[in-house]
């Protein structure tokens, strides 16, 4: 589903150029459920944009279910995501003028999914926002924030979702739903990489990449660490 090859970020700051990520190598398959893993400031950011379509400025391949998103039109890249991919920030990206009903409503605005309003409310549900719906971003704590943001991201049930550090914010039990809910989207097909630091995050998952220098490894995960 997803392959990188070669994949080069430089980033320009006056005359002074920082390389990012040094020829990344990278195939995720349909399905399954990775965590990219990783100390702060050694790309992982970066990378989840590149895969998720939210930066096109890199060098080298990008294959996307079967298309090269290096000769897709502007508009297509703008379009995929909606179709496809489930975002969940690290910064909420909530729009504040909205409810928390309408802000997990806003992947249809743009979009030719119709949405499943029974999957919506069971993971309303399963997140304690029942009777959150109709209050604003503003209202609510940084924990109810990135329960609204990842209900958002799941709600048209994208082939993937990319979750960059989305349990930061959580206690241990929220936290541990939160895995329980991505394990049980992930054995319904979807495919799942989370960007964590949180060695419990990545235990979740099935294999684990660490970027560090640049560069994108493949941890050997025993069946212990599962």
């Amino acid at each position: 589903m997803i392959k990188l090859s070669n994949v080069i970020k430089t980033y320009t700051q006056g005359q002074v150029q920082t390389e990012v990520l040094k020829g990344i190598q990278l195939e995720i398959a349909k399905g399954d459920f990775v965590a990219i893993v990783g100390t702060s400031g050694c790309g992982k950011s970066t990378l989840i944009n590149i895969i998720g379509l939210l930066d096109s400025e890199f060098e080298g391949e990008h294959i996307l279910k079967g298309e090269d998103v290096t000769s897709m039109s502007e508009q297509q890249r703008a379009m995929y995501p909606n179709e496809y991919i489930g975002f969940i920030f690290q910064n909420f990206n909530l729009i504040d003028e909205y409810t928390v009903k309408e802000n997990i409503l806003v992947p249809f605005l743009y979009s030719t999914h119709t949405y499943d309003m029974q999957y919506i409310q069971e993971l309303i549900k399963n997140l304690g926002l029942e009777d959150k719906l109709n209050d604003y971003p503003n209202q609510l704590s940084g924990g109810q924030k990135q329960r609204v943001a990842m209900i958002r991201a799941m709600a048209h049930k994208p082939l993937f979702l990319i979750a960059d550090e989305p349990t930061g914010a959580l206690d241990e039990a929220n936290r541990d739903e939160i895995l329980r809910i991505f394990k049980r989207i992930n054995d319904q097909g979807t495919t799942v990489i989370v960007v964590t630091h949180d060695d419990v995050v990545a235990s979740y998952c099935d294999r684990i990449y660490v970027t560090r220098n640049g560069k994108v490894t493949l941890k050997e995960v025993t069946t212990d660490e599962n």
